[in-house]
C-alpha cells in the first residue's frame, strides 16, 4: 500500500468515526430531549401527611422496571422539608435519595413554591417535564372571609389560585392536581397557559390518593395524550372496583388548546340570552363532602339547565374537545352522580355575595361572561 492510498484510507476512516459519533451524539440528545421528566410538589405539613408517605413508597414501587426521573419536593409534618429523588423499590420504607433539605418553611407561601419549583424544574435540564401538585385543596374558593385558598395548607396558610398562576412554571407537558375540586372552569382556565394537558378532578379526591404504583409508568409514555388517559383510566378503574365509600372517584383529562373556544362560545351565548334568573336548585353538585367550601356544579348541568339548546350546541361541541377523557363512579361518598361532563363551575347565590368581587377578578368570569349574571 503507498503512502498516498494509506493517508485516503485513514481521513476515511476518521471520517467515518466522526460522522458515526456525531450521529450517536445526536442520537443521545433526541433521546434525553424526550424523556419526559416528573416533578411532585407535596404539601402534607398537615392531617395528610401519613397518605403522603403513602404516595412517596407507591412512587418507588411504580418506579420499578421504568427508566425515569422522578423528583419530589415533600413538606411532611414532623420533618423538615426535602427534595427526593425516587428510587425504585418495593420495601415498605421510603429508600429514595435525598437531594436537597431545608429548614422549616411555608410550603404554602408562594415565594417558597416559586423557588422550590424553580430548583426542582432545573433538574430537567431540556427534557419535558409533567407536574403534580399534591396537597388539601378547595378549588378557587375561601377558606375563610379573609384568607383565600386554593391549593395546600401548611400550619393555617393557603396558596391561592392567582399565586399558583404566578408559581407554576409554563411550558408543562402536563400539569395534574391530586388534590380535591380543581376540575373546576376557573381553575383550570386561570391556569390554562402553563401546560398542554391538565389532569384533576372535579370532586373530592379521597385520601388515599393517586395509586402511583399503577399509574406512574403511563406519565412516561412517549405518546403523551395516550399515556395521561390512560393513567386516567387506570385511576378510575382502581376506585372503581373498590366496595362502599372508597368506590368515589371523578377524573377528566382536559387539552388546554381549546379554553379560548369555550370561554368565547359561552360568552356569546350569554350576550344573546343574558341571565336574568339562575336555576341551582336541581344542579348536579359536584362537591360531596358536607364539609366542602367548594360548591361546585357540573358545568353542562348548569349550561343545560340556564341556557336555551340553540345555544349550547356549540359549547358542547366545545366541552367535547376539550375533556379528551372523562369518568366518575356512580355515587361519590354514596350519594349519585347522575350528570358528569369533567368540569365543574361556580353558581351564584346571595349566601356568597361576599366574595363575588373575588370571583369576578378571574379571567374565566371576566372572559365568559359569568360576570355577568356574578353579582356583587
Amino acid at each position: 500500500m503507498n503512502l498516498i492510498m494509506f493517508r485516503v484510507l485513514m481521513v476515511s476512516s476518521i471520517l467515518s468515526m466522526t460522522l458515526l459519533n456525531s450521529c450517536n451524539d445526536k442520537k443521545d440528545k433526541l433521546m434525553e430531549s424526550d424523556s419526559r421528566v416528573l416533578l411532585v410538589y407535596i404539601g402534607a405539613n398537615n392531617n395528610l401527611v401519613s397518605d403522603a408517605y403513602n404516595s412517596i413508597n407507591a412512587m418507588e414501587e411504580g418506579l420499578v422496571g421504568l427508566d425515569a426521573d422522578v423528583y419530589v419536593y415533600a413538606s411532611l409534618a414532623g420533618t423538615t422539608p426535602k427534595i427526593y429523588k425516587i428510587v425504585a423499590d418495593q420495601s415498605p420504607e421510603i429508600r429514595s435519595t435525598v437531594i436537597k433539605s431545608y429548614g422549616d418553611q411555608d410550603s404554602a407561601n408562594p415565594e417558597v413554591m416559586k423557588q422550590i419549583l424553580l430548583t426542582m424544574n432545573a433538574y430537567a435540564g431540556s427534557r419535558p417535564v409533567g407536574l403534580v401538585l399534591w396537597s388539601h385543596a378547595t378549588n378557587w374558593l375561601p377558606n375563610v372571609g379573609v384568607k383565600l385558598m386554593s391549593f395546600n395548607e401548611d400550619r393555617g396558610s393557603k396558596t391561592e389560585l392567582r399565586d399558583l398562576q404566578t408559581v407554576i412554571p409554563s411550558g408543562l407537558d402536563f400539569l395534574m392536581f391530586d388534590a380535591c375540586s380543581m376540575a373546576s372552569v376557573e381553575v383550570l382556565y386561570q391556569l390554562r397557559e402553563k401546560a398542554k394537558y391538565t389532569i384533576a378532578s372535579p370532586a373530592e379526591v379521597l385520601s388515599t390518593s393517586m395509586p402511583y404504583h399503577l399509574v406512574l409508568k403511563h406519565f412516561f409514555d412517549p405518546n403523551l395524550e395516550r399515556g395521561l388517559m390512560s393513567a386516567a383510566a387506570t385511576y378510575f378503574n382502581f376506585y372503581n372496583q373498590l366496595t362502599g365509600l372508597y368506590q368515589s372517584a371523578t377524573i377528566a383529562v382536559v387539552n388546554n388548546a381549546y379554553w379560548s373556544d369555550l370561554a368565547n362560545n359561552v360568552h356569546i351565548a350569554l350576550n344573546k340570552s343574558p341571565l336574568t334568573t339562575v336555576y341551582r336548585d336541581n344542579l348536579q353538585r359536584l362537591d360531596f363532602d358536607d364539609k366542602s367550601l367548594s360548591a361546585g356544579f357540573d358545568f353542562l348541568d348548569f349550561v343545560h339547565q340556564n341556557m336555551l339548546p340553540s345555544e349550547t350546541t356549540a359549547i358542547e361541541a366545545t366541552v367535547s374537545k376539550l375533556v379528551i377523557y372523562k369518568a366518575n363512579t356512580a355515587r361519590f361518598l354514596g350519594k349519585p352522580i347522575l350528570q358528569y361532563s369533567g368540569l365543574s363551575c361556580y353558581v351564584p347565590n346571595d349566601l356568597n355575595k361576599w366574595i363575588h368581587p373575588y370571583y369576578n377578578t378571574l379571567q374565566w368570569s371576566k372572559d365568559s361572561g359569568f360576570n355577568s349574571f356574578v353579582k356583587e
